[in-house]
């Protein structure tokens, strides 16, 4: 992770967000095993989703799970998102999505806008490009490319 913080950097204590808590560390038990789940908390950290706090937080509620709240699935199972995160349903990313969606839930944050706002960006992306496309001359970075080298 390059120098930012983390997404979710430390665990409140407040009702819904304990709730959350904890049934984000039953679907990680559930979902990948013991060790699987505490794999998954370091990849989280790695990706800068949680601090090092969360993770050893989250260990702490994984070892406290009972052992009919480990392990019932596997990971790759589909799994069935909601909205914003629906398109990935079914796939092999759907349970770490699924596990962003607990994380978004426990700070406190609405996944829903940043889903929104970064595909109101894409499009503005993609309508700037078809512009680009459909205007006889070239855009000023084509332009500095085809320069003859000054002699």
């Amino acid at each position: 992770m390059s120098g930012s913080q983390p997404y979710l950097e430390t665990l409140e204590r407040s009702a819904g967000r304990t709730d959350a808590t904890i049934q984000w560390a039953r679907f990680l038990g559930e979902t990948f095993g013991t060790t699987g789940a505490l794999n998954c908390l370091r990849y989280y950290e790695d990706l800068g989703w949680i601090s090092s706090l969360v993770r050893e937080q989250m260990t702490s509620y994984l070892r406290g799970l009972s052992l009919g709240e480990i392990h019932n699935k596997r990971y790759d199972e589909p799994t069935t998102l909601d909205y914003p995160l629906e398109s990935l349903s079914g796939t092999l990313f759907s349970a770490h999505a699924q596990s962003l969606e607990y994380i978004a839930k426990i700070r406190g944050d609405d996944l829903e806008e940043h889903v929104m706002i970064a595909r109101m960006a894409e499009r503005r992306v993609e309508r700037q490009i078809d512009e680009e496309e459909t205007t006889d001359e070239p855009n000023e970075m084509v332009s500095i490319i085809r320069e003859e080298p000054s002699t």
